[in-house]
């Protein structure tokens, strides 16, 4: 999936974008995509590129006005500590709740 999601967030990674690249339903239906993965996938793997992807999205979506549905992270965020996934994981979905 590596490279799936690779490219998702390659579109999205710059801090320089500053004009709208996709509509916003289509940054939406991402987010809820890669949410999932996020949240159901047992590779670290993909929870990590997942999460990453994700945090560039929101990052993007806030310079262009998105509203993103944060309800399903903030429950997961809400299990999960560092007993029971790793610190990178937490301190991504930190920054992108905060």
């Amino acid at each position: 999936m590596y490279e799936l999601i690779g490219s998702i967030r390659d579109v999205f990674s710059s801090p320089y974008i500053s004009t709208p690249i996709v509509s916003p339903n289509l940054v939406k239906e991402l987010w809820i995509l890669l949410t999932k993965v996020f949240i159901y996938s047992d590779t670290y793997d993909n929870k990590f590129d997942a999460i990453f992807a994700m945090d560039d999205i929101y990052l993007y979506s806030r310079r262009q006005n998105i509203k993103l549905c944060l309800k399903d992270l903030e429950k997961w965020r809400e299990k999960h500590n560092k007993n029971n996934t790793t610190e990178e994981i937490l301190e991504c979905v930190d920054d992108i709740l905060i």
